[in-house]
């Protein structure tokens, strides 16, 4: 347990030893300093001046992440994808992870849950639902549950031939008032409504695995598939189906099962052209872009392009010429943003010469690709665009609209040719973008031996971007991608805090928080306390004590016992001995019912310097 602020004495016996790692920060909102007046006064910042000479210590908190997500991001539990594969038949978009994102819930009356996953003798997975309560209407749409977007309602020809099929077992529960369980083929509008059924077939709840398959003809322009439990009306209901992975495909004949995700490939990459630009010294041919007879502030500072939109004008931005792009090619632009001054949506697009119109196209229709948020981007284009006029691409611009807002640019590659270095992630283990309540990021590493990124767009799309050119590269499904961070940071000090998010869950927190232990290289980490919230349940609260005393017996003096730091430097007032009273952290040190202010992370700082001084690292 360390108490106090007092670092003085260790960083003097300490300032002869030898070169100093750097030290890394893993963790949370706490660790990205939400609460704090600025990005200055995050603990790993604040920590950072308290050693002698001060040290480099790196934030890698991302708000609302659980120790896994973490543990992911660190490298102590792995990351596993699955990227598009060619010619998949089955277009049940999770016939073999389902599992892992059904979201329990009701149906007219009726409670759905997973209660258990498995796979059989073969490999093959699965999942028992229990379906439970007093139904309110003749049926519930298990489908939903138990395939997310049921296949994403496709777009069809009319008069074209679709079969689906399946495999379900009853294995616990009564048939009371149940009618009947179907897997139905039926027409839907586009957002997937109901327009009538095409096929329905019924599974015998008899107790045995039984496979049913139908099939028919489309009639309107989308199908999908959804399975169906009929009761009766104001019955109770309490069934367990154990469901197996299904198919649905084009043609008459059902054929052999194909697990969705499959296995997928990154296609071989080949540019024509490639330019790279890092600022070093001047602008590289970038130029200011005029527009409304107004000229963008543009320079190059330190290593990067600096771009100002002075006026909050609309397209304020920067340009650079390009050999004209042919239309059809494939137009990567890869940079990293970082935003000096304000905020706002920075486009990036292809324009037919510079000061011109828009010449690209994404693949969702649109000219332009949009980013929120600074980081590492790759996006991609098709040169030329049909709406505008322009067959041919011959300039790349960045621009913003209607904000005061500067940003930056380095590390620019531009590229283009036949290939295309970016293929879409099917499946991920964990979801390591998800960013307090929202989903954006990318993460540099190897994925089946490739360089590249992986990136997630707003609406949790992920897909993954090769940065170099070369030959295309199998990727079996539940490949591990290895983020850069987990191996460039391993033999760092790694100071670990995690646990808040998920901290109900136990035996996941310390499992979690073990392999990161055992991910960082010679034992050189420090495991934080979980912190309390004047918010928590007495439930939660008893689960979060019990894992702090967990984590003090397991890691001993490499425990930092941030609670009671906290605690230790209440201010006297009548709340904060309320609050120490109550085992909360005191509310002068903190800004809301969990986070830091200020002063709260400076204690912080203090306590994780202290740790790692008297550690000698």
């Amino acid at each position: 347990m360390l108490l106090g602020l007092d670092i003085t004495s260790a960083q003097s016996a300490h300032r002869a030893g030898t070169r100093r790692r750097p030290i890394v920060a893993f963790g949370d909102s706490l660790t990205a300093g939400a609460g704090a007046s600025s990005l200055d006064h995050s603990f790993p910042a604040l920590a950072a001046s308290m050693f002698t000479p001060p040290r480099t210590v790196l934030n890698r908190g991302i708000g609302g992440q659980t120790s896994t997500q973490i543990a992911a991001r660190q490298g102590g539990v792995p990351l596993r994808l699955a990227v598009r594969g060619t010619g998949t038949k089955n277009l049940f978009p999770h016939s073999r992870d389902w599992m892992e994102a059904f979201e329990p819930g009701a149906i007219n009356g009726l409670v759905h849950e997973l209660i258990a996953t498995g796979v059989d003798e073969s490999g093959l997975p699965y999942g028992d639902i229990r379906i439970h309560g007093t139904a309110t209407a003749t049926f519930t749409d298990a489908g939903r549950q138990i395939y997310g977007s049921i296949a994403a309602n496709p777009e069809v020809e009319p008069g074209s031939y679709w079969t689906i099929s399946g495999e379900v077992q009853l294995i616990d529960g009564s048939t009371s008032g149940v009618s009947g369980f179907n897997l139905l083929l039926i027409q839907s509008d586009e957002p997937g409504g109901y327009l009538g059924e095409i096929a329905s077939a019924s599974f015998p709840l008899d107790g045995t695995r039984n496979t049913v398959s139908g099939g028919g003809e489309a009639t309107r322009a989308f199908v999908r598939a959804t399975f169906l439990l009929n009761v009766t009306s104001g019955s109770t209901i309490d069934i367990t189906l154990r469901v197996f992975p299904g198919q649905f495909e084009i043609g008459q004949s059902n054929t052999p099962l194909e697990l969705t995700p499959g296995d997928g490939t990154i296609g071989a990459y080949t540019p024509a052209f490639s330019a790279t630009y890092h600022f070093d010294s001047n602008e590289e041919g970038w130029t200011t872009r005029l527009q409304d007879g107004h000229a963008t502030p543009l320079h190059a500072e330190m290593g990067k392009l600096v771009i100002q939109n002075d006026d909050a004008g609309i397209l304020r931005g920067c340009e650079i010429a390009l050999p004209p792009v042919p239309q059809g090619k494939t137009i990567r632009v890869a940079f990293d943003l970082d935003y000096v001054n304000g905020e706002g949506l920075i486009q990036i697009g292809g324009l037919q010469a510079v000061g011109g119109s828009w010449a690209t196209e994404t693949a969702a229709g649109s000219p332009t690709s949009v980013v929120s948020h600074g980081g590492h981007h790759d996006v991609v284009f098709t040169s030329g665009n049909a709406a505008f006029g322009n067959p041919s691409c011959a300039a790349i611009a960045f621009v913003t609209s209607d904000s005061y807002v500067t940003w930056s640019l380095d590390n620019v590659v531009i590229e283009w040719g036949d290939d295309s270095p970016q293929v879409p992630v099917t499946y991920r283990s964990i979801d390591i973008f998800f960013n307090s309540g929202s989903h954006h990021g990318s993460a540099p590493g190897t994925l089946a031996g490739i360089k590249g990124t992986i990136a997630s767009d707003d609406a949790g799309n992920w897909s993954f971007t090769r940065k170099f050119a070369g030959d295309p590269a199998s990727v079996p499904y539940a490949t591990t991608f290895l983020t850069d961070d987990a191996i460039s940071l391993r033999a760092d000090i790694q100071w670990i805090w995690v646990g808040r998010n998920n901290a109900e869950s136990s035996g996941v927190v310390m499992a979690d928080i073990a392999a990161m232990a055992n991910r960082a290289a010679g034992g050189r980490y420090l495991v934080g306390s979980i912190l309390p919230a004047a918010s928590d349940t007495p439930e939660l609260a008893q689960h979060i004590l019990g894992l702090n005393t967990s984590l003090a017996t397991v890691y001993g003096d490499r425990f930092v016992d941030l609670h009671a730091v906290l605690q230790s430097s209440a201010d006297g007032t009548p709340g904060d001995q309320q609050d120490v009273a109550a085992g909360l952290v005191p509310r002068s040190l903190r800004t809301d019912a969990i986070h830091l202010n200020d002063a709260g992370y400076a204690v912080v700082a203090a306590a994780w310097a202290n740790a790692t001084i008297a550690k000698g690292w």
